[in-house]
């Protein structure tokens, strides 16, 4: 019993000091987010949203205007013998316009989709397809957040020719 409550002991402490940090912390992004405009689908808008939200308090960085436009779509993928479905395809699309005070000015669209089944039980059916629904849209941010993140780089007037290393572009 003791050596259980050691060994326990032992792997808290192990655990606890594994040194864990959030991927996208305010110190690793050298830009923020301003102003968020959303259009179209509220849920999807206001998640991203949120997430982005705090990225808005880092000063010596790009700052971004970003207008999102999101939607999703739920279609059947394959249905039995008698005509009911049986398996149903999620996709959300997200379109990101991206302006920023320094000149840039991009849009890109970023998408997830996921197949699962049907259930005879729709409330929970339904719950289901919203906890996809978040999953997908979660994946969708961190891919806006490194997009973000390769868009703000300070661009320099060198480019990288062959192995030859470093020219001056004219």
């Amino acid at each position: 019993m003791i050596k259980n409550k050691i060994f326990f002991f032992t792997i808290l402490i192990f655990l606890s000091q594994c040194g864990y940090q959030t991927i996208y912390s305010n110190k690793n992004l050298n830009f923020s987010v301003t102003q968020i405009k959303i259009l179209n689908d509220q849920n999807i808008g206001r998640q991203i949203k949120n997430r982005l939200g705090v990225l808005s308090s880092n000063t010596n960085a790009d700052n971004f205007n970003l207008e999102i436009d999101s939607k999703f779509e739920k279609k059947t993928a394959s249905k039995d013998k008698q005509g009911n479905p049986n398996v149903f395809n999620l996709s959300i699309y997200v379109k990101v316009n991206v302006s920023s005070e320094s000149g840039i000015e991009q849009s890109k669209v970023f998408s997830e989709a996921i197949n699962y089944n049907n259930s005879e039980n729709k409330f929970n059916l339904k719950k289901y397809e919203d906890s996809l629904k978040e999953n997908l849209t979660e994946k969708i941010i961190e891919d806006l957040l490194l997009y973000l993140q390769s868009i703000s780089v300070n661009k320099s007037n060198a480019s990288l020719k062959g192995n030859i290393g470093y020219t001056v572009k004219k």
